[in-house]
């Protein structure tokens, strides 16, 4: 019995004890971050990283065989701006070629961000020579950790959607709670909902939860928690944002070349915050909002385009990119003047083929048939009206009536697709026998061996057109 005591006790311990460490951890960690001083001016701490340099951000990209984020560049190796908060002449997108006489196409990521590090420098782009001084400004830096994409149940093409099953996590560093962080064991993970209501404190990536744009979403399926967690390695508390559900995107899909067309669909995620140059003094400071995707979603897409479970659609290709959206909106301060809202966004980029066989068997090869049927016709002698006509308008019937069967499979644009132009090249080359018989009915009779003649080449020249005509459609 001595035993059996013993061991119960011990496992009661093993479960009991982690979770009391963990809860007294946690509230340690509240109470000193609500021991931090309301401001004077109001004006509640937010994560922001102090900054004072050349405020140049530039696009990134993975390195699959290294492994890691690097500075993304062109053909040449010179960086591709993201963003230029200081000097607006550099645009996003543009290219630096040096600072200070630094060719930056020799040198690697550390050396260029020592160098943007720089108070005074002279920058030079394929455009100009900028001399940019350094000016305070304040950092925003959201990363998205991870995004996993459990199911692209529908493509609707027709609706212009598709629906996504996701996860996704996104994190901020907190450097105003690193005090508080301490309290908290490594990698132990607290729960901050309630603390985040408190009106002292505030948590971007808690109090803006709408990352993803979308038109719907399953309100049953959606989840969301946050977390702050020390890393002991580094010294740093950060705050997770972990989201997971069902959602409707909007894609404007490109059908001209239907059903031979590939689409790519597009899944944008907004950080909580944009990019704010304060040219009026609105704000304290001007501040940039990065957005960067992190290793495990270059690895997260590049597991779902391998193992995915698409029907209709297979995935060719997926691209992750960072992108500088600007708009014109009203300014909040003032309804009479009109500002730019600019916002590093992530876009996810999945590109999808259309398998084709469906359409190849089921509509394409039957309605060759039919006019094959149909063009037969031009070999029955000329002078035989009555069995031309008869093959011809009923196969032209047969073609009307397949064209109901299959038509709800056919997107309703207001253009044409690869599909259209083909099954109306049909109905053409399905009337020409018909109106050619009535025209030989009277050829006949005045010269039976010109008719003859003129049937013959009827026949070799629509057959060529008709083989030039499909493949310059479907190419």
């Amino acid at each position: 019995m001595k035993l059996k005591n013993f061991l119960f006790l011990f496992f009661l311990m093993c479960f009991i004890l982690p979770n009391y460490v963990k809860s007294d951890e946690c509230k340690n960690f509240q109470d000193k971050v609500l021991e931090i001083p309301y401001p004077e001016d109001g004006l509640v701490t937010d994560g922001q990283q102090p900054k004072n340099d050349l405020g140049i951000y530039f696009h990134k990209t993975y390195d699959y065989k290294q492994n890691k984020i690097t500075i993304k560049r062109n053909e040449n190796n010179h960086p591709i701006v993201k963003i230029s908060l200081i000097e607006k002449n550099i645009k996003p997108s543009s290219l630096i070629t040096s600072i200070n006489d630094i060719n930056l196409s020799k040198i690697n990521d550390s050396q260029i961000y020592n160098l943007l590090a720089k108070k005074t420098s002279n920058v030079k782009t394929p455009n100009g020579n900028y001399l940019i001084t350094g000016k305070e400004y304040d950092l925003y830096p959201f990363d998205l950790e991870f995004f996993s994409i459990r199911a692209i149940d529908e493509i609707k093409t027709k609706e212009g959607e598709f629906q996504l099953d996701y996860s996704f996590q996104v994190t901020h560093e907190r450097p105003d709670w690193i005090e508080a962080g301490r309290e908290i064991g490594n990698l132990t993970i607290c729960p901050i909902d309630e603390l985040t209501e408190n009106s002292q404190i505030y948590s971007p990536v808690t109090n803006q939860t709408t990352f993803l744009e979308q038109i719907g979403y399953d309100q049953d399926k959606t989840f969301s928690s946050y977390e702050q967690i020390y890393f002991e390695e580094f010294d740093k508390t950060v705050t997770q944002s972990s989201h997971e559900g069902v959602a409707r995107i909007k894609v404007d899909f490109d059908l001209k070349k239907f059903p031979f067309d590939e689409q790519v669909l597009k899944i944008k995620l907004y950080p909580p915050y944009g990019i704010e140059r304060n040219e009026q003094d609105n704000y304290p400071k001007a501040y940039v909002s990065t957005f960067t995707p992190r290793n495990n979603v270059y690895l997260d897409l590049k597991r779902y385009k391998n193992d995915n479970f698409l029907k209709e659609w297979s995935i060719t290709d997926f691209k992750v990119d960072n992108e500088i959206e600007i708009e014109d909106t009203v300014s909040p301060f003032d309804r009479d003047k009109l500002t730019q809202s600019i916002f590093d966004v992530i876009v996810l980029k999945i590109k999808v083929k259309r398998n084709i066989n469906y359409f190849i068997f089921k509509i394409i090869i039957p309605v060759f048939l039919i006019l094959s049927i149909v063009w037969s016709v031009m070999w029955i002698p000329p002078n035989q009206v009555e069995s031309r006509l008869t093959t011809s308008i009923v196969g032209l019937l047969s073609l009307i009536a397949y064209n109901f069967v299959f038509n709800d499979d056919l997107p309703k644009l207001s253009y044409l697709t690869s599909l259209d132009r083909y099954v109306l090249l049909s109905y053409l080359f399905c009337a020409i026998p018909t109106f050619l018989t009535v025209y030989f009915s009277r050829l006949t009779k005045k010269d039976y061996q010109t008719a003859l003649a003129v049937n013959k080449k009827s026949r070799t020249i629509g057959i060529v057109i008709y083989i030039i005509s499909t493949a310059v459609i479907f190419s």
